[in-house]
């Protein structure tokens, strides 16, 4: 067997891989899979550390086929996240408050 032919038959294999993971789904079971071990397990399990990897490649495919999609969404988590942080105004108590309400009168 060539080189030739060896790389095309090796690129067959890929994309009949690629397009099999994808009918079957497998892909985001897998990665619902690590997320669950990675979020509902301690460190020291070694699911977690199983599921690290597959976290890791999933994110690092997601930034490679969507770069900007996956930019805006950590740029709108971040922004969440400041908003979160601001100080809320503490409520002034206002003894005429019923008053002007229209509530009963006192």
């Amino acid at each position: 067997m060539t080189d030739d032919q060896l790389a095309a038959m090796l690129l067959a294999l890929a994309w009949l891989g690629g397009y099999g993971t994808a009918r079957a789904r497998l892909g985001g079971r897998l990665v619902d899979w690590a997320d669950d071990q990675l979020t509902e397990r301690p460190a020291w399990v070694p699911r977690f550390w199983a599921a690290a990897p597959v976290a890791l490649v999933a994110t690092a495919l997601l930034w490679l086929a969507h770069p900007r999609r996956s930019r805006a969404s950590y740029r709108a988590h971040q922004a969440a996240k400041r908003r979160h942080l601001e100080p809320v105004p503490v409520p002034q108590y206002d003894p005429e408050w019923t008053t002007r309400r229209g509530g009963p009168q006192t």
